[in-house]
């Protein structure tokens, strides 16, 4: 699917658009638009895409993207069900590049900040410890009015300017404008992996979906997303774990094989190298909070 234009309408008294989001999912589709955007989530998880970057986001994910990246959020499966009773949340804030060309690039003071707004061409994710810092200043920015919600943003922007730790997403060699049939194939790859993960997963079944040879498709998948096919469905499928040994009555061996590993040595293994402890230290720790 091309990544459709979205036309963000900002007052002609403001600066910039603040808008809070309470959904049951976050829907919005694959878009760009020219102005900046720093997306803070309040509430949810899902599957991050920006540019040729793909990864988890939880609650506290706080990200800045630059003019026309495309990107979107999608929440986890769970917030589809018609039961569920979880909710998606965030805070959004748009401004055109004009606040930065004509007010900031004639502060010298404002460096940093600039610094910051041009590695945003590529999408940045800040630090845990930075995002959760600026994460009351992100709840309150939506009622600030005016030139206190100006001053706010600036505000917020120089501390994250500040963030060493702070990971650029798409890759350098991404373009800005991908060809339609391009990101359809992305999209198509993508979608099909969110729907299949818990199950077996062949190369060559999803190098079909991809209308690709299975060595294509890895070299194709690689350079897309910086990682290889297996590390990217170990990713989903230990995200689906931690949720599962959080929020559920259910073994460490029932958690693996319901997330799609069959063996639960690999599981153990696998489970440890993306958190640091094992499935059941992760289930003891999570349930004593």
């Amino acid at each position: 699917m091309k990544a459709l234009f979205e036309k963000v309408t900002i007052a002609e008294q403001s600066s910039l658009l603040v808008r809070r989001f309470q959904l049951p999912y976050f829907d919005a589709p694959w878009h760009y638009h020219p102005e900046y955007e720093l997306t803070f989530i309040a509430r949810g998880y899902g599957q991050r895409f920006v540019g040729d970057h793909v990864e988890p986001f939880l609650a506290g994910d706080l990200v800045l993207l630059g003019p026309d990246l495309p990107h979107f959020w999608r929440s986890d499966e769970t917030f589809y069900q018609p039961d569920n009773p979880e909710r998606s949340e965030s805070v959004v804030a748009q401004f055109p590049a004009s606040l930065i060309q004509n007010g900031l690039l004639t502060l010298p003071e404002a460096k940093p900040v600039l610094h910051l707004l041009e590695r945003a061409r590529y999408g940045l994710r800040f630090s845990p410890a930075v995002s959760a810092e600026v994460a009351p200043q992100m709840q309150m920015l939506v009622n600030r009015t005016d030139f206190d919600q100006l001053l706010n943003l600036l505000t917020i922007l120089n501390r994250l300017a500040a963030d060493h730790e702070a990971s650029l997403l798409a890759s350098d060699g991404y373009r800005l404008a991908p060809s339609e049939a391009e990101t359809e194939r992305m999209k198509r790859v993508l979608e099909y992996v969110l729907a299949h993960f818990r199950e077996e997963m062949r190369i060559e079944q999803i190098a079909s979906v991809a209308g690709m040879s299975s060595a294509a498709f890895c070299r194709y998948f690689k350079k897309k997303t910086r990682k290889s096919f297996v590390e990217y469905v170990n990713e989903l499928r230990i995200g689906n774990a931690r949720k599962l040994l959080a929020n559920n009555d259910l073994s460490v061996a029932q958690v693996g094989l319901e997330c799609g590993f069959n063996n639960i040595s690999h599981f153990h293994r696998q489970f440890k190298l993306h958190t640091g402890v094992t499935p059941l230290r992760y289930q003891v720790l999570s349930r004593s909070k």
